[in-house]
């Protein structure tokens, strides 16, 4: 008998479509943290945040700068890992603050599809350290799989009313 791989990525991505520009959308997507939040339910994150707390990490913050994230940035309890700003893709990628046993990556791009038309991916790895990584991991899962389709939706509409 095959013993799991207990290092394997825990994979997921949420694509979508908005009829406006990718310049509208990209200002969605970096609006990301602070008082703007992050276009999910706030009682996920603050259960996530008191557990982290509880965990021995910094729980729960409300931060950004006052201008679009660069790297290094700090998203409320995510570091900005990457920006890629101009051209037809756009990328934000981020890592969480958060004490994990293991490590995860949101990766939020925007593409063109038309003049008129972008779409969304939000993609989420997680990738656990040993059997408490996995145990972790397969647990949050379908809740996770569930918040980041709900945010990328949530994002389209805002871009979509905005």
């Amino acid at each position: 008998m095959d013993l799991p791989d207990l290092t394997a990525p825990l994979r997921g991505a949420h694509s979508g479509t908005a009829d406006v520009p990718v310049d509208r959308l990209w200002r969605v997507v970096t609006s990301v943290g602070g008082d703007t939040g992050w276009f999910t339910p706030e009682p996920v994150w603050a259960a996530r945040c008191g557990v982290d707390r509880l965990l021995g990490g910094p729980g729960r913050r409300r931060t950004r700068p006052d201008r679009p994230p660069r790297a290094g940035d700090l998203l409320d309890f995510w570091r900005v890992e990457d920006v890629v700003a101009t051209g037809p893709r756009r990328r934000l990628v981020l890592s969480p603050l958060t004490k994990l046993p293991g490590t995860m990556q949101l990766d939020l791009e925007v593409d063109r599809e038309a003049p008129r038309r972008s779409r969304l991916t939000v993609r989420h790895v997680f990738t656990p350290s040993g059997p408490a990584g996995l145990a972790y991991g397969l647990t949050t899962a379908a809740g996770d799989q569930a918040l980041y389709a709900w945010m990328r939706t949530a994002m389209l509409r805002a871009a979509e009313n905005g």
